[in-house]
């Protein structure tokens, strides 16, 4: 049906660069769902090559380092640790779309750690981009559709190593089935790799067995189902 999100992208094209990949997270927790996109994300990018920045909670940043190299602050107050790399964020808004010839240096490209709204608030604007063009980074949409985290990501990577986004086959909405009968629509955008969306059969398995269970308890409890 759904098919792993994988490291090995389908392309025979040589890498022009191995970008850092960098997630501002930008939730005021980290949900179950996030956590599985992060770990997603790690192993498209590989753990080495993936930072995750602005986690308040040192029990998620214990967590989520067994992923990814994982800092308290904002990537706007690191870009010290960027200098050599051009800054490039990937926003929905943005005019210019990402394009291989943005990767013939070193670069880190950043993605907004949000779980989408939809339609979408143009939060990554607001709370990323318009911080990071202040210290010279650029700004890069996909295209059209709102991204999964580790669909960025993909995306990303597959434009580093040569293919414009234009040729990437996505999907706009993706039907999950459960076995019982009923379905759930995700109203995002997903790359589609082999002909399958680039989906974790844990993020299937979650949405599917998990978020009903979560949304009940914290209807009846209060508890917020996070990581933590």
């Amino acid at each position: 049906m759904m098919s792993r999100a994988r490291a090995d992208a389908v392309t025979t094209r040589t890498p022009l660069s191995s970008p850092l990949i960098i997630i501002e997270h930008l939730e005021p927790f980290t949900s179950k769902w996030m956590h599985i996109e992060l770990r997603s994300a790690s192993r498209l990018a590989g753990p080495g090559n993936l930072w995750i920045t602005n986690v308040k909670s040192r029990c998620e940043r214990e967590l989520l380092a067994r992923d990814a190299r994982v800092f308290e602050e904002s990537i706007v107050d690191l870009v010290r640790l960027l200098e050599g790399r051009r800054i490039i964020v990937l926003d929905p808004t943005a005019k210019e779309r990402l394009s291989p010839s943005d990767f013939t240096g070193p670069t880190a490209v950043v993605v907004g750690g949000i779980m989408g709204a939809h339609p979408p608030l143009g939060r990554t604007r607001s709370l990323l981009t318009s911080k990071l063009e202040k210290l010279g980074a650029v700004a890069r949409s996909l295209g059209e559709g709102q991204y999964t985290i580790d669909g960025a990501v993909y995306v990303a990577l597959m434009v580093a190593r040569g293919v414009e986004v234009d040729e990437i086959p996505v999907i706009r909405g993706l039907r999950l089935k459960h076995p019982e009968g009923w379905s759930v629509e995700l109203p995002y955008t997903y790359p589609v790799e082999e002909g399958r969306p680039v989906i974790s059969e844990e993020e299937i398995d979650y949405v599917l067995y998990g978020v009903e269970e979560d949304e009940e308890r914290l209807l009846r409890e209060g508890v917020v189902p996070s990581i933590c």
